[in-house]
């Protein structure tokens, strides 16, 4: 019964180790971070559609664009472009 004992706590303790390792890389930034977002300069509409955004902040200089909520009353959606830091 103490061998058997033993092992449950030593796989318990090699679970926190490999918690432990991983953590640093749960923690580290990811491409996200990396990204920076402005308002779309020419596409100002009341009704955000992501095809029209996207093609907006193409001819704006950015990669990508799509629309998000933005909390203002009442909340609305904003067209973002995207682009890499």
């Amino acid at each position: 019964m103490f061998i058997l004992e033993d092992m449950e706590v030593s796989k318990i303790k090699m679970q926190g180790l490999c918690l432990l390792l991983l953590m640093p890389l749960l923690l580290l930034p990811g491409s996200a971070h990396n990204t920076c977002q402005w308002f779309s300069k020419t596409y100002t509409t009341f009704r955000c559609e992501d095809k029209p955004c996207a093609e907006h902040c193409r001819k704006e200089g950015f990669p990508t664009g799509w629309c998000d909520p933005v909390a203002l009353e009442p909340p609305t959606l904003m067209c973002f472009c995207r682009k890499p830091c």
